[in-house]
């Protein structure tokens, strides 16, 4: 009875969502071999390997994308170090930032409140452009696109542009 519990929590746990963290090692594993991106399941990332244009020197980053169980996708930027430099998302529902932005979760929240109070608030895309983080938010109930980004981490060769 004891194993049957202990099987049933393990299968919960392997089930429960999890999301890359920004500026963070990346949540779901990222195989060596490439592959299209397209569609994936919770529990696996569809992964493509790119690299960036410019200098022979350029560094090479993957986007490794999932699909939360709400259906939106969210695209892991992961360059040198194995670290996420940035994050977009698109679908029915927001991801949950908190989780996502994770340690620059507090200084977005900040960047909103503050310019929440100087614009006298309002409704619409949110964004944040910081030196040292880039937030841009926008949709409307049901289409959600957004992308967060380091600007100081953006390997060479890398623009915010390429941030889909």
């Amino acid at each position: 009875m004891l194993a049957v519990a202990a099987a049933s929590l393990a299968l919960v746990a392997l089930a429960a969502p999890a999301y890359a963290a920004l500026g963070a090692a990346p949540t779901y594993p990222v195989t060596a071999s490439s592959t299209s991106a397209g569609a994936a399941s919770q529990n696996s990332a569809a992964v493509a390997r790119f690299a960036a244009s410019g200098s022979a020197a350029s560094a090479a980053y993957t986007v490794s994308q999932t699909t939360l169980p709400s259906g939106t996708v969210v695209s892991e930027y992961i360059g040198a170090g194995n670290t996420v430099f940035a994050l977009s998302w698109q679908g029915p529902t927001m991801p949950p930032l908190k989780t996502l932005l994770a340690a620059y979760f507090p200084s977005y929240v900040q960047a909103l409140t503050d310019a929440h109070a100087t614009q006298g608030g309002g409704y619409g895309p949110a964004a944040v452009h910081q030196s040292a983080l880039v937030v841009e938010t926008g949709g409307h109930m049901g289409a959600f696109v957004g992308r967060a980004y380091l600007p100081q981490a953006l390997p060479q060769g890398v623009s915010a542009d390429d941030i889909k």
